[in-house]
């Protein structure tokens, strides 16, 4: 065996490993900084830790980032859009793609709390994937498209009550 086809079974090894630690597909994507990417599941400074307790060395010289699926992502909106305003004022906390992914920084495994919660997402992502005739949409879609309609528009077109939150 060459040295090349060692050092990348070892890598092939190393990345099961971690799969397999942190419970959710990861990928590693070339570049001048190798990356290793994951949807949901952990948070990046928990994936930071498995990979270092699998591999310390290429974790070293590694970056993570979990990227949040689009049920994430409505979610994080819908909790967002329905805070209270930081400021008191009666409007609205903006929802953008980074104050979602801000939301969810240190939370692992983000999921729905409730059936109406879970009910909200469905509602949204099946609006903003009708809007885009598209099968799959962006953060930003998702977010422009809540703050369009607004949670209780939603939940009204769910047949679900009025309620503080979503």
């Amino acid at each position: 065996m060459t040295e090349r086809a060692e050092r990348d079974t070892l890598a092939a090894e190393a990345l099961a490993a971690l799969c397999e630690r942190l419970g959710t597909a990861v990928t590693l994507e070339a570049g001048e900084v190798p990356t290793l990417v994951w949807t949901d599941g952990p948070t990046a400074a928990r994936g930071e830790e498995a990979a270092r307790a699998v591999a310390p060395e290429a974790a070293a010289r590694a970056a993570f980032r979990r990227e949040l699926s689009e049920r994430s992502v409505a979610l994080g909106a819908l909790r967002l859009a329905a805070a209270p305003s930081p400021m008191h004022c009666g409007l609205p906390v903006p929802v953008s793609p980074a104050s979602v992914v801000a939301l969810w920084r240190d939370t692992p495994l983000p999921a729905p709390a409730t059936a109406r919660e879970e009910r909200l997402v469905y509602a949204l992502l099946y609006e903003v994937h009708d809007d885009h005739r598209a099968n799959h949409v962006t953060a930003r879609q998702i977010c422009d498209g809540l703050m369009v309609r607004g949670v209780a528009a939603l939940a009204r077109r769910m047949g679900l009550e009025a309620a503080d939150g979503p």
